[in-house]
């Protein structure tokens, strides 16, 4: 696919290859492989997620033509302190990690409210239209974790922005603000690239009850399949990323997106009640970014405890989940949090981490 087929509205999504959560490069590689088969091109991958630039080098850049992909990466603006030195020093170092020579879509990450001014100040998004004058990037967007205001704000006063990236699952839009985002780029134009359509995974394994909703439906279907249909099938979303781990889920998503269509009347209601189970359960939202890690001054593994809460909330086996939390180094476990609130501005989910942290802590104290 071209690099302009993202960017038709009216396109049909597909499926993009999220770089986040990869396994070993061998298995990436075999996971790619099979991806690519199928006629999909798009990565998505970002200065902070650990390692993952330099594993699709090897895993992709290195085994393809580069005419045969399309390659997304991220800048993150937390680290812009000297406008342009510090884009000039990121941009050149995603050159090197990747080992291309330019990028087909590039983006500035995950901005929200608290970054509005900082990023205008210092003209990150006519630092990135200069990069497209250069050729060292073909197209430009944002991802995106504010509020509604502040999206309709930056895309009128940008309409340069070529598409967005949004996070967009069946939980945050029926019950939460994600239905807002994607009506104000619907309202601008703007095709959706989606982020976090499973949210984290957590929409891949759900409460029993939840899960027995879906599967008395369509026994046949993953549960993952139903946020990635919800997805897929909104209006100008052209792209749903997927952050694969197995060929399994590879393959599961490509038997979603053959004879795309969305789901119907009877489906959304189903969807409905799933969505009051899971309300029950209760948990903590969190999508496992791992944002907060890169902030907290004690190393705390954040996103691990709140999974390992997440899993007991949600029926899974407690003495599992003990198990797992106590192989977790004493120090970097959830009492251990200091309440510095340091990981706070930088949750895309808005999640008050120390008081979550003090929930975790009584689970499995």
């Amino acid at each position: 696919m071209k690099a302009t087929d993202y960017l038709n509205p009216n396109n049909q999504a597909v499926l993009g290859f999220g770089a986040m959560r990869m396994p070993p490069e061998d298995d990436t590689a075999k996971m790619i492989d099979v991806y690519m088969a199928s006629g999909y091109n798009y990565f998505d991958t970002a200065y902070i997620y650990g390692g993952s630039e330099e594993k699709l080098k090897e895993t992709l850049v290195k085994r393809y033509p580069r005419d045969s992909f399309i390659f997304a990466d991220k800048l993150p603006p937390w680290e812009v302190k000297k406008s342009p030195e510090d884009c000039e020093r990121l941009f050149k170092e995603q050159l090197r990690r990747t080992g291309l020579d330019y990028f087909d879509f590039y983006l500035i990450h995950s901005l929200d409210d608290n970054r509005e001014q900082e990023v205008e100040d210092n003209g990150l998004f006519e630092w990135a239209a200069e990069k497209k004058k250069q050729g060292l990037v073909k197209h430009v967007g944002f991802s995106f974790h504010g509020g509604t205001a502040y999206l309709d704000r930056l895309l009128a006063r940008h309409p340069e922005v070529e598409f967005v990236q949004l996070q967009q699952n069946y939980i945050d839009n029926l019950r939460g603000q994600a239905s807002e985002w994607h009506a104000v780029a619907v309202k601008h134009n703007k095709p959706i690239i989606v982020m976090e359509p499973v949210k984290g995974g957590s929409l891949a394994k759900l409460p029993a009850a939840a899960e027995a909703l879906l599967k008395k439906h369509a026994p046949e279907r993953s549960l993952a399949s139903w946020a990635i249909q919800y997805a897929a099938t909104l209006q100008n979303v052209t792209c749903v990323l997927s952050g694969m781990s197995s060929i399994a889920q590879v393959e599961d998503n490509l038997k979603t997106f053959k004879n795309l269509k969305p789901l119907t009347g009877e489906e959304m209601t189903i969807l409905d009640q799933v969505m009051n189970e899971i309300a029950k359960a209760g948990g903590i939202p969190c999508t496992a970014c791992k944002y907060c890690h890169n902030e907290c001054p004690v190393n705390i593994e954040i996103a691990p405890c709140f999974s390992l809460y997440n899993d007991v909330k949600r029926g899974g086996m407690k003495w599992n989940a003990d198990s797992v939390y106590r192989a977790i180094p004493e120090a970097q476990r959830a009492a251990a949090c200091i309440k510095c609130g340091a990981c706070l501005a930088h949750c895309p989910q808005k999640i008050d981490i120390p008081n979550e942290l003090d929930e975790v802590k009584q689970m499995f104290s």
